[in-house]
This record gives C-alpha cells, structure tokens and sequence, in this order.
C-alpha cells in the first residue's frame, strides 16, 4: 500500500484489541475513528472491567509526519463522550483544500475594484479631492471587512454547528449500542429531537411499550412494525403491549384481533369483523378466513376493506371447493355401486350353489326325510332371492344417484 497517497491515516500501537489490530495503517474520516472506538468500546464493556486495555492512536498526514498521537485505555463508561476525548484528531486535521474560496474570492474582488479606484485616481486626479480619495479608500475598506466577517462568521458557524450535531449523534449512538434506551430518549429530547424520531428509535429496537409510552398517537407505526415480524416475535409483542394496559378500548381490540390471528380463533375473527382497522390486517384474517374455507366470512371481511386480487382468490377458491366436494361425491357413489355390485355378485354365486344343492336333492336323496330335506333348501332359495332383489334395489339407486352426481360435476362451472 502506498501510504504517500493518502491524505492521513491512523496507526494503532501498543495494543492487543483484535479490532484495531485490523485497521492498523488504515485511511479514517474523523467520524469513522469514532465510531471505531465506540464499538470497540462497547464490545469490551461485555468482557472486560474497566481500565484494562490500552491503544495508542496516532494520526499521520500524506507525508508520513505525525499529526497528532494520543494513548486511550478502554473500556470507559457506556455514556463517555468520546468525540471530546478524541477531539484533537479532529481540530488537527489538515485544512481542506477550497475551504477558504470565498474570502479569496471577495480579495479577488476587492483588488479589481481597488484597481478600478487606482484608475479613476489617475484620470481624474485634478477633480478628486484628497478628502474624497480618502472617503472612498475607506468605503471599500468597509466592505472588505464586512465580507472577510460575513465569510468567517459563517464558516464558524456552520462548523461549529456541525460539530456539535456530530457530537450529539455519537452519544446517542454510543447509548443505543448500549442498549440505554431510555437514556438515549432522553438525550434526544435535550437535543431537540422530533417526538417521531425518538418513537423510531424504540421501534427499531424493538422497544414497543416505550414507543408508545412516548407518544400514545404512535399506535398505527407500533402495529404496522409488528407486522412485518414472524409469528413468534408478533405474539410476545403483542402481549407485552396487551399487558401493559396502555392502549384504548379501540386499541386494545386491535391488538386482541392480531392475536386472535396467530392463533386462528376463526370465532372470534367472525364476531369482530366490523373491529378490523386496516387494510394489511383485513387482508391477512381475508387470507386466514380463505385457508380454512370460510368463504361466507370472508366475503362479508372484503365488504369493509376490497381487495380485488383477494376477492377473486376467495371465489376461485369456493368454487374449486365446491367442485371438489362434487366429485368426491361421484367417486363416494361409484365406490358404493362397486362394493353393492359385489354383494350381488356374491349373493348370485350363493343361489347357484343353493341350487346345485337342491337338485343333488332331488337326485339322490333317499331317505324318508327327502320331501322336508327339498323343502327347507328351497325356503333357503327364496331367502337368498329376496336378499338378492333388495341388494339390486340399491345398486340401482346407487347407480342413479353416481349419474346424477356425475352431471353435476360435468354442468359445474
């Protein structure tokens, strides 16, 4: 690496902390050294007690002459402002090229008006008086200072405000990586942040209560970002808020839906469709409602919030259903026309057995009960005839039935 084509870079010596061990000869913006520290800081607070690491931090310009050079031992307290700390890193920087180009400018334009005067001198020396060279010499005196004034006022200004707006965001930042968040709440208020900003705060944190405890209007953003989390995350949301008892009965009705959801309490759903305060949730009970084939109570959810793209998949899902159960209706009947034809099948093997038998009878029975032995076999005939026509009966009416079911299926649309 060719370190002579840098503007300034840092070293870190005289350490044994893995992360400046990495950025050892590394080019940093000011802002970039800090927030260095400030993780680093942050990771060792979990590790070690206080005062038990040390690095030293040394800043060179692109010709390799050091700037400034300082040893800081860490980890310092969670709430240390370290832009202070470290400011000499800053305030030593070197200047930036352009910072000055409209004081240069305003000599620049001084000098062609001051030669324009020089001009003027020359041509109509004999009708200016001394007095009013003079007066005019100062006049653009004035107005040069007013300018280089002007410029350097609002240079100061601007830097000085930035200065302080860095400072302010490396101690809310060095706060949240904490996991302060009421401190860092606070400091934003001290600092005048908006309402919004600091609700933001808590909801990128995952600290919903707090959210709401900082502004009750928030409830729409604590919800909606509590939407886009998985099931499991949602419901220990969802009780915290619930148990905290912060929230209005519009509100807290809400929250109930939401749980009702993750817990498929289709009842429920059913009973507070009215209740439902939003297109994102409408859509996700619609959703639910169509998953478990409640069509009618999802058609009666997309009343209050439309969704045509839903709509049309409840439809096209019902009627898929409905189709659905006609056929199964069909393959029920023909299964049952099979196993009743079997019935009659079997019952028509019997008979020809019962008559083999009665003939075998009639042929070779000799004994003197022959005439009663006839008689019980064809008692026995007549049984299995009349089985044999109630099970033709029902095959019939199965098979009536299965036509009838089969042409619903085919004239479905």
């Amino acid at each position: 690496m060719n370190l002579g084509t840098k503007k300034s870079y840092y070293v870190f010596s005289k350490t044994d902390i893995k992360k400046f061990k990495e950025e050892n000869n590394k080019p940093l913006e000011y802002i970039d050294l800090i927030k260095l520290v400030i993780d680093t800081n942050s990771e060792l607070l979990k590790l070690y007690e206080l005062n038990s690491k040390s690095v030293e931090i040394s800043k060179f310009n692109k010709n390799d002459s050091l700037i400034h050079s300082q040893l800081l031992k860490l980890p310092l307290e969670a709430d240390t402002d370290f832009d202070k700390i470290l400011v000499n890193f800053n305030e030593t920087k070197p200047p930036k090229i352009g910072k000055a180009t409209k004081v240069d400018k305003a000599t620049k334009d001084l000098t062609v008006i001051n030669d324009k005067a020089n001009y003027i001198e020359r041509k109509d020396f004999e009708k200016i008086s001394i007095k009013k060279i003079l007066i005019i010499g100062f006049s653009f005196m004035t107005v040069f200072i007013i300018v280089i004034g002007f410029v350097l006022n609002q240079s100061i200004n601007r830097g000085n405000s930035e200065q302080e707006k860095l400072s302010q965001e490396l101690i809310i930042t060095q706060l949240e990586t904490s996991g302060k968040y009421d401190k860092v709440a606070q400091k934003m208020k001290e600092f005048n942040y908006p309402k919004k900003d600091i609700v933001n705060m808590y909801l990128e944190n995952g600290q919903f209560v707090n959210a709401l405890k900082a502004d009750k209007k928030a409830i729409t953003s604590v919800l909606d970002k509590i939407d886009t989390m998985n099931n499991k995350e949602q419901q220990k949301a969802l009780n915290e808020l619930k148990k905290a008892n912060i929230t209005s009965k519009k509100e807290s009705t809400s929250i109930d839906l939401r749980l009702a959801l993750l817990n498929k309490d289709i009842d429920f759903l059913k009973k507070n469709i009215k209740s439902v305060d939003s297109q994102s949730l409408s859509d996700r009970i619609v959703k639910l409602f169509i998953d478990e084939k409640e069509y009618a109570s999802a058609n009666e959810q997309l009343k209050f919030f439309a969704n045509k793209a839903l709509d049309k998949q409840a439809k096209q899902a019902e009627h898929d259903d409905k189709k659905q159960a006609l056929t199964n209706k069909v393959n029920e009947l023909k299964k049952a026309v099979s196993d009743t034809q079997k019935q009659l099948d079997a019952k028509n093997t019997q008979l020809s057995d019962l008559h083999k038998q009665l003939d075998d009878l009639n042929k070779n029975d000799k004994s003197p009960d022959k005439g009663k032995h006839v008689d019980d076999k064809n008692k026995e005939i007549d049984n299995a005839n009349k089985d044999k026509n109630k099970i033709s009966d029902i095959l019939k009416d199965q098979q009536g039935k299965e036509k009838e079911a089969q042409k619903a299926v085919d004239d479905f649309k």
